[in-house]
């Protein structure tokens, strides 16, 4: 599966962003059968985190770092 690398997103840009439009960027692997369909790859920029991450662009303009919380395009 092809890794998305992300872009920086400063924090105070971050703050003026709507959360409801956030996704999050998780390490592992898809917990339930047949979601792998509906998640790909992120790469955090801040800190190098390969996560799995829900890719709709309709519901998810950027993401949050699961691992270190910086925020980012991907």
């Amino acid at each position: 599966m092809e890794t998305k690398k992300g872009t920086k997103i400063s924090d105070a840009d971050a703050k003026k962003m709507d959360r409801s439009k956030m996704g999050i960027a998780i390490a592992g692997e898809a917990d339930v059968e047949g979601q792998e369909m509906y998640i790909g790859i992120v790469e955090c920029p801040w800190c190098g985190l390969r996560g799995r991450a829900i890719l709709d662009t309709d519901r998810y303009s950027f993401f949050g770092c699961g691992h270190c919380g910086h925020h980012f395009h991907a």
